[in-house]
């Protein structure tokens, strides 16, 4: 096949550093292709430098400039590949046609059992195996026993859709052995239909598919029609949460009716960040709306400007003054809080609970990189991981699709519980704070070193080795038995006791 004729061709610019490469895809167009691509662009950690936006209708014709992230190794040809499986395939030979019909819109979900003994690290190296081997977790449920044993329960989708056979099931257990040691046991079975939704009362799973292959119900006007009854009937609104940022804090939002006749003219400027164009797509197509031209480009200065022509789902510009102020509401605060954090005490105290809140995108699919991205923030800052659970939560909605509390929606979330190297929980604010700054970090894609952390308000926590804690569970999990303050922490009959209370009642998904 010609260069020219290839539906993804990724090349290296003349000129530019090695990590920056540019992305041309050429294919079909269809409403949220712009979110799939731009959450592969964030699952294999690259940043978007610029990018030009173009389509009639029918077919697309997308450029990115791309580079990747600090310590993200170079996987263009995966990348290429990946693309190009999620990008519609037009008809031009029976072998196309029969490929794209034999791919299952809805794919089957699968139980990978983990069990071994503690390590540093363990959670952070899972993750990252368990992404090499293309496939996406979707819930999990980890926890460690007082005595060092670790039994974890990550249900996953299988990218390749080969799953469950033989020489695939082989292939995920022996990257998970090749990660964490030879003498783990690794397990995958059908995930059973009543553990999808088991546990916490709101959790639930989702059908989960490619946004392109999704038709929404909730479009802009029903979203501002079920936000008017709610007002109507006293419904209090549930607003978003995070104990520390500031919501909508230096993003600018505007809406422009008059540069052209048929379109509505979205300009966003903002300080660029990791998911910035994710997010942004999620929210159009979370309104049905479909993005017709667009320019984006990050200045030297780190800030991002993006300009889109949209169309609501009958191909018209939006002139209803409500829709466009929900518009640029919504837009605003998923650029400006793509996640929110939460740290509290829990048990009385005796232990520290770090809750990560993402929305999922109208496929049913949770943020790219969040379980990565948090266990690599907390092995910086020294913590380390007791127990964790990741799971879908979903509000009740209306007839239309829309959530019947007005700024509730389905959310994926990362829930950990966390505690000091020495084994005790988080109970200073300051400290609370500084792992917050951390964790934030990591999952926007900016860098925090030790001195910046310690600027932030660190406290008497020290994280020792360079803010790699010596011990404690995933990413900064606990040794050898006697080897660190943790190890010592864990021989407390008192500290046992209270391991093995929260063993039996932390489980949330």
């Amino acid at each position: 096949m010609d260069l020219e004729e290839e539906t993804v061709m990724i090349r290296r610019l003349p000129d530019e550093d090695l990590s920056v490469r540019e992305v041309r895809i050429s294919c079909p167009d269809a409403t949220g292709l712009g979110v799939d691509i731009a959450r592969m662009l964030l699952d294999f950690g690259l940043r978007i430098l610029k990018g030009d936006i173009s389509t009639d209708g029918k077919w697309c014709f997308i450029i990115f400039k791309v580079c990747l992230s600090s310590g993200v190794p170079p996987r263009w040809q995966l990348l290429k590949s990946r693309l190009e499986g999620i990008c519609p395939t037009g008809t031009d030979t029976l072998q196309q046609l029969w490929r794209w019909r034999s791919v299952p819109k809805e794919q089957p979900a699968f139980l990978l059992q983990v069990a071994g003994y503690d390590r540093q690290g363990m959670l952070h190296s899972l993750s990252h195996a368990l992404w090499e081997s293309d496939t996406t977790v979707f819930k999990a449920h980890i926890t460690t026993s007082p005595n060092g044993k670790v039994a974890d329960m990550f249900w996953l989708y299988d990218n390749r859709n080969e799953l469950p056979e033989n020489h695939r099931v082989l292939e995920v257990c022996d990257r998970v052995k090749g990660a964490l040691g030879p003498d783990t046991e690794c397990t995958i079975t059908p995930a059973p239909p009543d553990s999808l939704a088991a546990g916490a009362s709101t959790s639930t799973a989702l059908r989960r598919k490619a946004c392109k292959d999704v038709t929404s119900s909730s479009n802009l006007r029903r979203i501002v029609g079920s936000k008017k009854a709610l007002s109507s009937s006293g419904s209090v609104e549930a607003g978003l949460r995070d104990i520390y940022a500031e919501r909508h804090a230096g993003v600018e939002v505007s809406v422009d009716n008059e540069t052209s006749p048929s379109h509505t003219m979205l300009t966003l400027r903002c300080r660029d960040r990791k998911g910035l164009l994710y997010d942004l797509f999620r929210s159009l197509k979370d309104m049905e709306l479909r993005v017709a031209y667009g320019k984006i480009e990050v200045f030297d200065d780190g800030v991002c400007e993006v300009d889109l022509f949209v169309q609501d789902n009958e191909g018209t510009h939006i002139s209803d003054s409500e829709l466009l102020q929900e518009l640029t509401d919504r837009v605003r605060t998923a650029v400006a809080l793509p996640v929110r954090i939460d740290i509290k005490d829990c048990y009385d105290a005796t232990a520290t609970e770090l809750t990560v809140t993402a929305n999922i995108d109208s496929g049913g699919r949770g943020r790219p990189r969040v379980t990565f991205d948090v266990t690599q923030g907390l092995s910086a800052a020294g913590v380390g991981v007791f127990m964790a659970d990741v799971y879908i939560e979903r509000p009740d909605l209306d007839p239309y699709g829309c959530p019947l509390a007005s700024g509730s929606q389905a959310q994926e979330m990362h829930r950990f519980l966390i505690h000091l190297p020495n084994g005790k929980p988080i109970c200073s604010e300051r400290d609370k704070k500084a792992i917050y700054d951390v964790v934030k970090a990591h999952l926007m894609g900016t860098s925090v070193q030790q001195q910046q952390l310690a600027a932030a308000g660190a406290g008497s926590y020290a994280p020792p080795f360079n803010g790699i804690a010596s011990a404690g569970r995933a990413d900064a999990a606990g040794g050898p038995a006697g080897s660190s303050t943790a190890g010592s922490s864990l021989s407390d009959p008192q500290q046992q006791s209270i391991l093995r209370a929260l063993s039996g009642k932390w489980k949330f998904g």
